[in-house]
Formats: C-alpha cells, sequence, structure tokens
C-alpha cells in the first residue's frame, strides 16, 4: 500500500508538469515598445561663480558676493526661492606658473541648481545672471512638469503594440490569440533628443535667442505572452 501511494503521487506530479509545459508550448511571447515625443516646458540650470585669489579667504569672500548678486537677480526676476538651490560649494588650492615660478592660488566656486518654469524668459534671464558676475554655466537640462502623464501613455501604447504584433504572428499560423498571461516591464527609460546644452566655463555673454529647446523622447517597453488558441 505504501508502494502504491508513492507511485500514484508520483504519476501525478507528472500529469501536472505535463500540463504546464504544455501551457508554456501554448502561448505567443512579444515585445511592445513606443515613444512619445513632448516640448520640455521647464529649464533646470547649473550656473554659478568661480574667483581666484592668493588668498583663500578673499576668494571666498568674492564668491560670496557675487553669489549674492546672482541672488538677487533671480529674486527681481520673479523666480521663487523654492526653485534656487545651492547645488555646490568649492575652495581649492591650485598652483600656476608665473615668470617661472610656482604660485599657488585659490579658487572658490558656489553653483546655484535654478529651476526656470518659463521659458521664454531664460535668454534674458542667463544674460542678467551674466552680468550680475556669474561666470560659469555648467549645463541647462530642460524637462517636462508632466513626466507621469507621457509615461503612462507611452506605456499603453506599448501594450496595444504588443498586442497587435502577437495578433498579427497567430494570424500567420492560422491561429488567434486568447488572454493575457504574463506582462513584464523592464526600467523606464526617457530618451534625450535635443533637449540638453553645455556651455564653456568662462562666458563672457549670452545671444538673444541662443537656446534651442528641442524634445525628449519618452519611451516604454513591455513584454507580454498571450495564450494562442
Amino acid at each position: 500500500m505504501k508502494y502504491g501511494a508513492t507511485a500514484l503521487l508520483l504519476g501525478a506530479l507528472l500529469v501536472q508538469s505535463g500540463s504546464a509545459e504544455d501551457r508554456l508550448d501554448k502561448v505567443v511571447r512579444v515585445t511592445g515598445t513606443a515613444e512619445v515625443k513632448v516640448v520640455p516646458d521647464r529649464a533646470v540650470i547649473e550656473m554659478g561663480v568661480e574667483k581666484d585669489d592668493v588668498s583663500a579667504s578673499q576668494a571666498k569672500r568674492s564668491a560670496d558676493a557675487t553669489a549674492r548678486k546672482l541672488m538677487a537677480v533671480l529674486k527681481q526676476s520673479g523666480i521663487d526661492d523654492k526653485d534656487v538651490q545651492t547645488s555646490y560649494l568649492s575652495l581649492q588650492p591650485q598652483w600656476r606658473r608665473v615668470k617661472g615660478k610656482s604660485i599657488q592660488t585659490f579658487a572658490a566656486t558656489e553653483t546655484l541648481t535654478i529651476t526656470v518654469k518659463d521659458l521664454s524668459r531664460l535668454d534674458t534671464l542667463l544674460e542678467g545672471l551674466i552680468k550680475a558676475g556669474g561666470n560659469r554655466i555648467d549645463s541647462v537640462r530642460y524637462e517636462t512638469s508632466d513626466l507621469r502623464k507621457y509615461r503612462d501613455q507611452a506605456r499603453e501604447m506599448a501594450v496595444k503594440a504588443a498586442r497587435e504584433k502577437a495578433q498579427a504572428l497567430a494570424k500567420a499560423l492560422g491561429q488567434e490569440i486568447g488572454k493575457a498571461s504574463s506582462i513584464e516591464e523592464p526600467n523606464d527609460i526617457t530618451l534625450p533628443s535635443g533637449f540638453f546644452a553645455n556651455e564653456s566655463a568662462e562666458i563672457g555673454g549670452v545671444a538673444k535667442k541662443s537656446i534651442a529647446v528641442g524634445q525628449k523622447t519618452i519611451s516604454a517597453s513591455v513584454t507580454v505572452s498571450f495564450d494562442l488558441m
């Protein structure tokens, strides 16, 4: 009786295993992708000041004074306090060769991260900051304030693309697809397209209408398994 029960149990496991394998053989697994083009509606500027002096304290005081001028320009331009952040501070010794001699100086750097929500004012704002003493523009990055909405839109389009692909494959075999048995999504990927600009460190002036906003490409990808009928 004991051996008989064991044999019945093994037989049941084999039947279940075979059913699982049959199920895996009756699915079509496809990947759907989609992209949504978005025009950015705000910019994030990494900008600041760098001052050199033989005295570390004087270099720091000079950088602080200019940083306060930059903050004043931002306030006058209507930039909210919550959209301005001091993101980098540095005071570093450096050596220079002057007439064959090594001279030690100090470089004080302060960088502000500024979010500009009105892109039509971006050129004018940059010009004002440079006139106030800002001599570093590390980057201008363009963003969209409604990224979640466009990601959801791209994801929905990717699912539809996966279903259409599965239907086309099944039709070529003279079959149809049923319900989805599984769906997977890799990490979200947002591809930049003409929305990031680097400027040289030492800037003397900014020309009007000198910046192109471009577009962001929001992409989504899903892998779906459909029952094959």
